[in-house]
């Protein structure tokens, strides 16, 4: 049996003012620009906010820094480059799609990469822990096997030298492979798990975890004070979370939020 990744320990943390936002699983294609023009069109509708939290797979797949000449990476980078200008803090965690997003990513955009998740100050007091969410898929041993081989160090360096060309025929591979081992798999594999839920707040000693993933909001009540947050994939009804003025968590609609 597989084992399932462990609560990491001395997270990156960070304040979140009110007006902060949080969105999750975009799965642009770094080659089109027409693929990535719904979220050009928002970073300019919320330049400005304090912070913008990006939750994982940002992108479908990125294989290697080659990938950022592509025209929609190209598109997506330049947009975070501004909004970032326009003192909005953007803090990206990695999914199980984007995880090779490096510091040169973030040289080009000004955005902060939190690999292993982020933990957050909210106004009023309270702690909220923020990850991808395929953590918590702790059901499917094969999957999270292959997560501990394909985030490992030399896998990343290899990563690093790869021609785009091969970099995208790999993309296209694993891409394939995954559509059709998430077919093939039982529900409860692909589910997240709320005893992991549970685990993962109890050990970062939050009232709050927040990922996506899963691409379906969610908001569960798991015992203790505690609560897990589930986002819809971007382009959905309740696809932004934004931090009230007393550190509440609303979820809205990305197609018509308007920092203002």
């Amino acid at each position: 049996m597989s084992r399932a990744p462990d609560p990491p320990r001395d997270l990156d943390a960070i304040a979140l003012p009110a007006g902060s936002l949080a969105i999750a699983d975009l799965h642009l294609d770094p080659a089109s620009a027409e693929h990535s023009a719904a979220f050009v069109d928002f970073t300019r509708r919320v330049a400005g906010a304090p912070a913008l939290l990006i939750l994982g797979d940002f992108y479908d797949a990125w294989v290697g820094r080659a990938h950022a000449a592509l025209p929609g990476a190209a598109a997506t980078i330049q947009a975070l480059s501004k909004l970032t200008a326009s003192g909005t803090g953007v803090h990206v965690l990695h999914g199980n799609r984007d995880f090779l997003l490096d510091a040169h990513f973030e040289r080009a955009t000004g955005a902060r990469i939190h690999p292993r998740g982020l933990l957050s100050r909210l106004p009023g007091g309270s702690a909220c822990l923020w990850i991808h969410g395929d953590e918590l898929c702790t059901l499917d041993h094969a999957y999270q096997r292959l997560r501990r081989v394909i985030r490992s160090g030399p896998v990343r360096g290899l990563s690093r030298t790869l021609p785009l060309g091969v970099g995208r025929g790999i993309a296209r591979r694993l891409r394939s492979a995954s559509v059709q081992a998430v077919a093939a798999k039982l529900p409860d594999e692909k589910s997240i798990q709320l005893d992991a839920a549970r685990r993962w707040a109890r050990e970062a000693a939050v009232p709050r975890l927040v990922c996506g993933h899963a691409h379906e909001y969610r908001r569960v009540e798991l015992g203790d004070g505690a609560e897990l947050i589930v986002l819809d994939a971007f382009g959905g009804p309740r696809d932004v979370l934004v931090v009230g003025a007393a550190g509440e968590l609303e979820a809205h609609g990305s197609a018509s939020w308007v920092t203002g």
